[in-house]
This record gives structure tokens, C-alpha cells and sequence, in this order.
């Protein structure tokens, strides 16, 4: 197992963050939530907040307007990367602010996190030492909302497919589902993330 880093935050999408406006649309990060711990399941993610409270992740397929397609259960963005985005677009771009469940402060050979060095799955190792299996890892696709988003304004073709290509490969984040139907996972800043 090669280690990547350790989670420094977890967040929920508590809606969709793409909302269509004036025919447009538009990508707004308001409903993003961050929380104290994620409860990962087979079905998505549910956040859990300092006071207790639970809160369904609008990719959690138990979530009234779900917005799960079978490949985006979970998600996981790097430090790394954000670093990378703010280099070309600008400091609007938060860390997290592309919405994945889970952000991880990353080491690597330039901070870059590859599909091939993820490979197939990725495992997070708890403080408390339980080792959890996240498979089907697939680079998030970038959309055109978050790609003007990030850039500030409209964006023409040429520009808007340089753009995606800038957010593709991982850029952008990954997708991923547990493993094996646990009844509680729990994962929260400090545990750590390995590959292969």
C-alpha cells in the first residue's frame, strides 16, 4: 500500500450543487456542509455534525432529490489539487469548494494524484484502526457550470474545452463506493488514505 495523505476535512452536499438560472446552469457551492464525521454505506454518504445531527448526501440514493447515478457514491478530492485550480483560476477556489465528501492533504511526486496511481481502490485507515475498502474508482468529470465557476465568467468553446481538460483526469476529484455493506463506518479528519 503506497500512503497519500491524511483526510483534513469531510463535507456534504446537503442539495445539487448545479441550478438552473435564466436558462443557465450555474454551479453554487451554498449547500455544501462541513461535518464532523461521514458515515459511509453502501448507499452514499450521511454527514454527521458536531451536535449529532445526520444529514443525507444529496448523492446518497435515500436522499429525497438524489442525485446518484450508480457511480458517484462517494467522493474525494487533494489539497493538491486545489492548489493546482487556484493556480490557473484564481483564490475562489477554495479547498473543497468542487464538493467532494472527502479532502485529503496529499504528498506526491508534484502533488498531482493520478487514476493510475489510485488504481482500482483505495483504503482509509481510522484512528482507531479500522482499515475500510473504497472500490470503482473513477475520475470525477468535470461539467460545464463548475468549469465557469472556476474560471469567473462565460467561457467560448475553445476555451471551455481547454478548461475541462484542465479538470479532467482527477483533477476535479474521484468517485468511489464502499467495498462491503458495514453497519458503521465512520471516518473524520486525521485518519489516513492509502492506494493500492
Amino acid at each position: 500500500m503506497t500512503y497519500l495523505g491524511t483526510i483534513q476535512f469531510v463535507q456534504i452536499q446537503q442539495e445539487s450543487l448545479k441550478v438552473d438560472h435564466d436558462d443557465t446552469r450555474h454551479y453554487d457551492p451554498s449547500p455544501l456542509l462541513t461535518v464532523a464525521r461521514l458515515n459511509l454505506t453502501p448507499d452514499g454518504v450521511i454527514g454527521l455534525t458536531e451536535a449529532g445531527d445526520s444529514i443525507v448526501d444529496v448523492h446518497h440514493t435515500g436522499h429525497p432529490r438524489s442525485r446518484n447515478r450508480a457511480d458517484n457514491f462517494v467522493s474525494m478530492g487533494f489539497l493538491s489539487h486545489y492548489a493546482h485550480m487556484r493556480d490557473r483560476f484564481g483564490d475562489h477556489l477554495t479547498d473543497g469548494i468542487a464538493g467532494e465528501n472527502i479532502i485529503v492533504a496529499n504528498e506526491g511526486p508534484d502533488g498531482t494524484i493520478t487514476p493510475a496511481m489510485l488504481g482500482d481502490s483505495v483504503r482509509i485507515e481510522t484512528q482507531d484502526g479500522m482499515r475500510i475498502v473504497l472500490v470503482d474508482v473513477l475520475p470525477t468529470p468535470p461539467c460545464e457550470p463548475f468549469s465557469r465557476f472556476a474560471a469567473g465568467c462565460n467561457l467560448a468553446a475553445p476555451e471551455m474545452k481547454t478548461t475541462l481538460q484542465f479538470l479532467s483526469n482527477g483533477t476535479r476529484g474521484f468517485y468511489m463506493r464502499l467495498v462491503e455493506p458495514l453497519d458503521e463506518v465512520m471516518i473524520q479528519a486525521g485518519d489516513r488514505v492509502f492506494c493500492g
